[in-house]
């Protein structure tokens, strides 16, 4: 054997040395630069999550006998045999889209940006004190939480870019809380791409934004650990799913579609994922989208450990992801909607000026409307200056400059409550973004 022989999971023997999986490292508890397989306990712990894996045979001490092909392991077997609580036929039926349903916005960035504000603050509070009540052993009681994401939802309607940008300078505070509210926006951006209803949209973005609370049932100390996880903490980590929906269903005011969303954010479209390993349209759509942002904002926002991507890097990542962790008419759709430069991303111009955008223009994605930071000599401006790059200067026959690349924020030493004064407004661009 060598190191290209792939391996279903279910022929696995002790002497074995596994050098990838079919899943991203991350995504397990085991070592990042492989390892042997010393006892049984250890190959279950692989087959519970993987399907299949790729073994070198120069390093191990086993290789699999070809009689044993075709005869699944009996613990497997089980786990395959495991079925959504909730999922049921008309979950799986399929999305009626719409694209171009809101094609214009019906409100201006700056005209909607104060009222966008008010509402993700608020939106933010709400979630913060469902969690609180949670661990000091309060009732549950969502119907703020599902109003104020009524409203967010009709902001989202009107102008999508302001929810975005707004959910990108969240940088501060609780990491789990502001991921739930940024994939709770891309969620309903994306739903808006595809033409969704609005109640399908206040579903989603209330399904999204509730997919983590299971986390409020475990420690703080574990979700915030920077080292690897032992198994029996990936797999405590991993029970915030059971223990959201069973959090959830207990009360008489949370929806079907919520608890389906919560239950099925972390499978994923190649069988891969948790708590059932579901496949492909086994998949609720919703629960797609659901898992689709999760990982999005994931790996483009800072965490205490491990590394993040630009925005650009996270969509070529996602495009390789195409039909194994996501289906690729999902990827497809969802770069249409966000963008390869969302909103709030931090920009390098090819004149080497530096901006950031204020809004991504789906049909010239390297021309979007940005906010100048740095001229092309990497001067700070003094001034603030929003400029649409789709558009020539006023009695100009040359083009503006485009979009060259994404820079990460903390390369220019930006913070989001920096951006914020900024776009309030503020004229001493200098102090305010670079002081």
């Amino acid at each position: 054997m060598n190191f290209t022989d792939k391996l279903k999971v279910q022929h696995l023997q002790v002497g074995m040395y596994i050098a990838k999986l079919d899943r991203p490292w991350l995504e397990t508890p085991f070592p990042f630069q492989g390892f042997y397989l010393r006892t049984k306990h250890e190959i279950s712990d692989v087959q519970r999550f993987c399907e299949f894996v790729y073994i070198d045979g120069n390093k191990g001490t086993q290789t699999y006998k070809e009689s044993e092909i075709g005869k699944p392991s009996p613990l497997l077997a089980k786990e395959n045999a495991r079925k959504s609580k909730l999922v049921s036929s008309s979950d799986l039926k399929k999305i009626v889209f719409n694209i171009g349903k809101y094609s214009q916005q019906t409100k201006p960035f700056k005209k909607e940006i104060n009222n966008a504000k008010t509402l993700f603050s608020d939106l933010a509070h709400s979630v913060e004190q469902i969690s609180f009540n949670i661990r000091v052993g309060k009732k549950l009681d969502i119907s703020e939480t599902k109003a104020l994401t009524r409203s967010v939802v009709s902001s989202v309607i009107k102008n999508p870019n302001t929810m975005i940008w707004l959910s990108r300078l969240k940088d501060q505070g609780d990491y789990t809380y502001n991921h739930s509210l940024r994939c709770s926006v891309l969620a309903s951006v994306f739903g808006r791409h595809l033409g969704l209803t609005e109640e399908e949209l206040v579903s989603l973005a209330t399904g999204v934004l509730l997919s983590d609370i299971g986390k409020t049932k475990i420690s703080r100390q574990l979700l915030n650990k920077t080292e690897q996880l032992t198994k029996s903490e990936m797999i405590l980590l991993r029970s915030h799913v059971e223990l959201g929906v069973e959090m959830l269903a207990a009360e008489n005011t949370v929806n079907h579609t919520t608890l389906v969303i919560v239950e099925t954010h972390h499978e994923r479209y190649d069988g891969s994922g948790y708590p059932y390993g579901l496949v492909g349209s086994e998949i609720p759509f919703f629960g797609q989208i659901s898992g689709l942002v999760d990982v999005f904002d994931a790996i483009t926002n800072k965490k205490s450990y491990g590394k993040h991507m630009t925005s650009a890097q996270a969509m070529d990542w996602l495009y390789a992801q195409r039909d194994k962790l996501f289906s690729s008419s999902l990827i497809d759709d969802f770069v249409q909607a966000i963008g390869l430069y969302p909103a709030g991303t931090i920009v390098e111009l090819t004149d080497e000026s530096v901006a950031l955008v204020v809004s991504h223009n789906p049909d010239k994605r390297l021309r979007p409307e940005v906010f100048l930071l740095k001229d092309n000599q990497k001067k700070n401006l003094q001034s603030t200056k929003t400029i649409d790059l789709s558009k020539r200067a006023f009695m100009s026959k040359i083009d503006r400059p485009m979009v060259r690349k994404a820079i990460l924020p903390e390369t220019l030493n930006l913070t989001g409550e920096k951006i914020s004064e900024a776009i309030r407004g503020n004229s001493k661009v200098n102090k305010v973004f670079f002081g």
